[in-house]
């Protein structure tokens, strides 16, 4: 046995390199059921089809030595499938920390006949329960503004990863995996929680080479084992060496993993919360239009812009967002950024957009920071077709969809109408993206919006790009943001720059992310089912854990603005959370006089927004930190200004009206404040 002590925890390898102690001194708990592997190698035999093959870490020979704050495990050559001896090194450094344990991986080929290509880390390995109760487990995950997955070490893991069972050996396994820098892992942490203490998993990668969030259930054991995945994908005379990957156990919920991952990015990570002016800080939301569609048909041209301005200023709101403003219409021949003629050419479009600035009002314009068309010019003629991302398979990578009106026969009849996607280590991606803005803001928009700003970071297999490694596609991509961020400032600081998806390091670059489905859990839609509190154990939306995590970064609703079905709760959950409105009215296609209720129901939390906006537009989100609430039926999230006062915003699902007291825990003052059914309000405390 090997142990390695500290004021935190004890962990221990046993004589095989297997976990068998993982013990949090702050609890007296021990968290590891059955001694469970910490390591797993995938290579590829060069030149055969044996393209994924496994070395496990049982049976390898390997040394392990300790000392006070460190142990160390080698493992100097391998044994791969059918017996091959693979020249090759591994070495973990389990390292001692104040706050637990760090993981430092190296790895070294010597050996011309394989590619090792990933290397997958679970130093938490065969864990059940935080405190011999697992149904009181959860997951909290960062897919999007987060999820949370109840008693993991029973749950189909897969179902929550979205993989179909053909598709991985979940005879034996089922797994929580994604790629960070994307929607699917929006920061490179997650919590193992219940009520009373915790397990946090982070990377303190700095690369921004790919990296994957790992969790293993063993599907026979109802064992969980913990770590992140490495893709090195070293040719023979090349070594790599990882970051490290911080376990840290703690007492609380995933609050304490939270503040554990933003101290992290503050000290290493390089974030820095990005500033913006005021009128973008004061947004409550926008109108978001598509003014000609995929197949051609117009919804509006652009003299209907005062009109569809003035429909969502009488809402509340100042802003109008337009897509499909361009000649080809929306997702089609990207990135020909070009005014049509059709729909009234450049002396119309600047007229509308002047138009919005003399009411006081903002324009936002659509770009896609990811798609290439096939038959678009830079495609043809300007050298794009050495941007897409070429995947393993020698092909580019289709993003595809097609949107289709009263026809079938495009949208049923044939496969989706595809683009493609563009690759972040591409130089000439980049100059055309500062391109398309220029277009954008010499016509007078205050903004452009980057959208697919932070999709599945795909491998990519191109060899004339900046990336050294397929693994690394990505890596340049947070510094292309922070670039083009500087040029779009460079029209004035009041112009402003914006993305879709959610990502740590991306939304550092942005004014506003504009965000992925944030639609409240089934149970919440309807006021009656909203009042089974029993069934909220299952209510899966931790939209809590970025916001918490980055409380400086503003981000939009989704999903939740399409029509009037079930609108309050859309409406009353956004608002509590802070998120500024994405009116989609139809998918796009329709306007806020579609909405008459909704729109009524929108001019009163935009004025509550602005009532409170010094904590709700200015201040920082704190979650439940510095109050009590003493009614279940009434959600409550917390707010603090910048001169230290807080306020909270308050959403009640339920049919009936609720009355709740509300206590600051620094001064003592108690609030009481009734919400009606199915309704939202705030109040300062």
């Amino acid at each position: 046995m090997y142990t390695l002590k500290n004021d935190v925890l004890s962990y221990t390898l046993d004589d095989r390199g297997y976990n068998c102690s993982f013990f949090h001194l702050a609890t007296n708990h021990e968290y590891v059921k059955i001694p469970g592997t910490v390591w797993k190698l995938i290579y590829s035999v060069t030149g055969t089809e044996q393209v994924e093959c496994v070395v496990w870490q049982d049976g390898q020979k390997q040394q392990i030595s300790a000392c006070k704050d460190v142990l160390i495990l080698r493992c100097n050559s391998m044994i791969g499938e059918d017996g091959r001896l693979i020249d090759a090194s591994l070495t973990l450094r389990f390292l001692s920390a104040p706050q637990g344990l760090r993981v430092i991986a190296e790895l070294e080929n010597r050996d011309p006949s394989v590619i090792l290509q990933e290397l997958q880390l679970t130093p938490v390995s065969g864990v059940h329960s935080l405190s011999g109760r697992h149904n009181d487990d959860f997951i909290a995950w960062p897919r999007g503004l987060g999820i949370r997955i109840p008693n993991p070490a029973y749950n189909d893991l897969s179902t929550y990863a979205g993989f179909r069972k053909y598709e991985r050996h979940d005879q034996f396994h089922t797994d929580m995996d994604a790629l960070y820098q994307s929607d699917h892992a929006s920061m490179q942490w997650f919590d193992w929680y219940n009520s009373e203490e915790g397990l946090y998993i982070g990377s303190e990668d700095t690369t921004r080479q790919a990296l994957c969030l790992h969790i293993e259930r063993d599907t026979h054991l109802n064992v969980l084992r913990f770590g992140m995945i490495r893709y090195p994908m070293l040719n023979a005379g090349e070594q790599w060496q990882g970051q490290a990957i911080a376990c840290f156990p703690h007492l609380g919920d995933w609050h304490a993993g939270s503040r554990f991952y933003r101290a992290f990015m503050e000290t290493s990570g390089g974030y820095v919360p990005p500033k913006r002016p005021d009128w973008c800080r004061d947004m409550t939301g926008w109108l978001r239009v598509i003014l000609k569609q995929q197949h051609g048909k117009l919804n509006w041209d652009y003299s209907d812009i005062p009109a569809l301005y003035d429909e969502a200023a009488a809402a509340g709101f100042n802003t109008l967002y337009l897509l499909g403003w361009e000649k080809g219409g929306f997702a089609r021949m990207w990135p020909d950024y070009i005014v049509d003629e059709r729909m009234g050419g450049v002396e119309k479009l600047k007229e509308g957009i002047d138009y919005v600035h003399k009411k006081g009002g903002r324009v936002l314009m659509f770009l896609s920071y990811a798609l290439v068309d096939h038959n678009s010019n830079f495609y043809l003629n300007e050298g794009g077709e050495k941007v897409p991302i070429r995947s393993l398979w020698g092909e580019d990578i289709p993003f595809s969809e097609t949107y289709c009106g009263e026809g079938t026969y495009r949208k049923i009849g044939n496969p989706a109408m595809p683009m493609y996607l563009a690759c972040p280590g591409a130089p000439l991606w980049q100059e055309k993206m500062k391109w398309a803005a220029k277009q954008c803001l010499e016509l007078g928009a205050d903004g452009v919006l980057y959208d697919i700003g932070g999709w599945f970071p795909y491998f990519c297999y191109a060899e004339d790009h900046t990336h050294k490694k397929p693994s690394h596609s990505h890596e340049s991509k947070a510094a292309n943001y922070s670039d083009l961020r500087n040029y779009v400032k460079t029209f004035g600081d009041n112009k402003i720059i914006l993305m879709e998806h959610n990502v740590d390091i991306y939304g550092q670059s942005m004014d506003i992310s504009h965000g992925s489905n944030s639609q409240p859990d089934t149970r919440l839609l309807d006021p009656i089912s909203a009042e089974n509190l029993s069934d909220a154990y299952l209510d899966s939306r931790l939209s809590e854990m970025y916001l918490y995590t980055f409380p400086e970064l503003i981000t939009t609703n989704r999903e939740c603005g399409q029509d009037e079905d079930h609108y309050r709760a859309m409406a009353g959950y956004s608002f509590l959370l802070g998120l500024r409105f994405d009116m989609t009215v139809y998918r796009c296609c329709g306007s806020l006089k579609n909405l008459p209720n909704y729109t009524a129901y929108l001019m009163e939390l935009n004025a509550l927004y602005h009532r409170y906006e010094k904590h709700l537009l200015r201040g920082l989100f704190v979650d439940t930190d510095g109050f009590t609430a003493d009614n279940p039926y009434v959600y409550v999230k917390g707010w603090q200004a910048e001169d230290g006062t807080m306020a909270v915003t308050l959403w009640n699902p339920t049919s009936q009206s609720r009355t709740v007291t509300i206590t600051n825990t620094q001064t003592g003052n108690a609030t009481v404040v009734s919400v009606a059914a199915e309704m939202a309000t705030a109040a300062e405390i």
